[in-house]
């Protein structure tokens, strides 16, 4: 008996109704975000509830200054620069005066700066703020404390320790999104499965397990993600994981531009506010370019997968990781193999919080920061582009998979020759 294929899921007409579907399911998202902003800058200087996200002191015109992100109770994100003697308000909400004159509705939906003045501080502190003081707790050093809690409830680190990650190319795996998704589903999956055909069996013989599981599983993400206040990464791979199995569970092909194409145009139709977000499309960037290496190579043995995609993903991300960001170092090299060993090493850690040795491997990690070097390099902005260009264009030609390859180690020469 021949195997079954998936179908693509739409063709020009069908496509071009999807299409005119998401404008208007936009249209009625930024209708709505306007009648909030309206409301908002009704009055100069409104007093509004705000959670405070990020507060840290840096040096601003060579004085110390304490600069807080506040994410407002209409969703906006406003950074303000206030006293540096300032409490640690991290995960509090607090009663906040801003000035907003000057504010436009492109301001208030991608983020703005100006000036503020808090009120009132409530006393509660946010789940997400609970759990990473309960994770900082269990370290000693500061760079762990940053480490685990970007790791695990995605709470900012220090621009320093920030850039040092970066270098040292391990932003992608200490950044929660798809693939810390996928692994807790993995997870999840594994110890749920048992008891549920257990329980199956007996009571509910007729039920659709997998479909059953699925539903448990994605309300267990969902809580996670409502606890870390809706990450824009995290919000890409939740739509994938839903999208991606409502095709797969009516037959439809999920490894294509079209199931990431529909996953991203859903979201930004709902959340506008994602299209400002630069985690967001490097989330988005690097599930095109898992796609566009199955697609030529699906008929590799899994391990053989596993592998090459490391290396893939590495080239891929390069050039366009280095055009915004150009901080590069040798352990930046050294991020491929690791990336191999997080695989283990993400459960692993995850079980030793809830253990009493959380710092097993702290002594390691503190002595791999420490060697690491932070340098700056030059890589042109055209290349970033030329690599999303290519990358778009792989989908349906392979030269242009080899040409994408190609300008990946071209951008790791010159990085490697800019810093020897």
């Amino acid at each position: 008996m021949s195997k079954l294929e998936r179908v693509e899921l739409f063709d020009f007409k069908s496509g071009s109704f999807f299409f005119i579907m998401l404008l208007f399911i936009t249209s009625l998202s930024l209708g709505w975000e306007y009648f909030r902003y309206k409301d908002f800058v009704k009055f100069d200087d409104p007093l509004i509830r705000a959670e405070v996200i990020d507060q840290e002191v840096r040096l601003i015109s060579e004085k110390p200054k304490t600069s807080i992100k506040f994410r407002l109770e209409n969703g906006a994100n406003v950074r303000c620069i206030m006293s540096p003697y300032l409490r640690d308000l991290r995960g509090r909400e607090v009663l906040l005066e801003l000035q907003v004159a000057k504010v436009s509705f492109l301001d208030y939906l991608k983020g703005f700066r100006t000036r503020g003045a808090i009120y009132e501080v409530y006393p509660s502190l946010s789940l997400k703020e609970q759990w990473y003081r309960r994770i900082a707790s269990q370290h000693s050093d500061q760079s762990m404390k940053e480490l685990y809690g970007a790791l695990f409830v995605n709470s900012p680190m220090s621009q320093e320790f920030q850039s040092l990650i970066g270098a040292m190319g391990l932003s992608a795996v200490l950044s929660i999104s798809g693939y810390h998704f996928g692994i807790l589903s993995l997870i999840a999956y594994f110890f749920l499965r048992t008891p549920y055909r257990f329980v199956q069996n007996r009571y509910f013989p007729y039920r659709h397990g997998n479909r059953d599981l699925f539903l448990v599983v994605g309300g267990l993400l969902f809580a996670y993600l409502s606890i870390l206040e809706y990450n824009p990464a995290m919000i890409r791979s939740f739509g994938m994981i839903i999208v991606g199995y409502c095709l797969y569970d009516r037959g439809i092909k999920i490894i294509s531009s079209q199931t990431l194409m529909i996953a991203i145009g859903l979201l930004l139709a709902f959340f506008p506010r994602l299209f400002f977000s630069l985690s967001f499309w490097f989330s988005s960037f690097g599930v095109l370019s898992i796609f566009i290496f199955i697609r030529y190579y699906e008929h590799w043995k899994p391990w053989q997968i596993f592998l090459a995609l490391n290396i893939w993903c590495y080239l891929v991300l390069l050039p366009i990781s280095l055009a915004i960001f150009g901080t590069f170092s040798w352990w930046h090299i050294g991020s491929i193999p690791i990336n191999l060993i997080f695989n283990l090493y993400y459960p692993s850690v995850l079980a030793l919080h809830m253990s009493p040795w959380a710092d097993l491997f702290d002594a390691g990690l503190i002595k791999m920061f420490d060697s690491g070097e932070l340098r700056n390099v030059v890589i042109p902005m055209w290349v970033g582009i030329l690599s999303i260009v290519l990358a778009l264009s792989a989908m349906r030609w392979k030269g242009s998979f080899w040409a994408l390859g190609v300008l990946g180690f071209a951008t790791l020469g010159s990085a490697v020759y800019q810093i020897a």
